[in-house]
């Protein structure tokens, strides 16, 4: 796996659990965590769409572009879910 990739990877795991904890242990409104539910799995499933078109992908040049894919993926859900941290936490000051 591409290094970069897999640092990326890494980060949006430590932030993805620290979002987690705030929307398992806060009150939060339902509205809220459905969004949060909602964005979280449609992210999972674009990386998993991700990856297997990667396993699929006939030239190193596809492998790559779908690597650079995936990086805009995964830093779209970082900054995604710190928003919706923003917004929960907001909700429960």
């Amino acid at each position: 796996m591409d290094k970069e990739l897999q640092d990326l990877n890494k980060q949006v795991l430590q932030v993805h659990e620290r979002v987690d904890v705030l929307f398992r242990t806060a009150k939060i409104p339902s509205m809220l965590m459905s969004e949060y539910k909602n964005k979280v799995s449609q992210y999972e499933n674009m990386i998993e769409s991700v990856e297997t078109m990667k396993k699929m992908a006939g030239s190193d040049d596809a492998v790559e572009k779908l690597i650079f894919q995936q990086k805009e993926i995964l830093n779209r859900r970082m900054k995604c879910e710190l928003e919706l941290a923003r917004k929960a936490q907001s909700c429960i000051i």
